[in-house]
């Protein structure tokens, strides 16, 4: 849970800094809201895989 959390505040960082920063600091922006985006996927499937874990018990 806290994982996905941080990935969700990591995104709105990237997005808060595209909307508020000019130039090359929009692609920064990008990039820190794309990695947010990949660790709440991370969390996301860690979640899924530990339901299966634990149903298959």
């Amino acid at each position: 849970m806290l994982l996905s959390l941080f990935g969700i505040s990591t995104s709105l960082f990237g997005i808060a800094l595209i909307l508020t920063s000019s130039g090359s600091a929009t692609m920064l922006g990008l990039f820190t809201s794309f990695a947010g985006l990949i660790v709440s996927f991370v969390a996301f499937l860690l979640g899924e895989f530990k339901k299966v874990k634990d149903n298959l018990k």
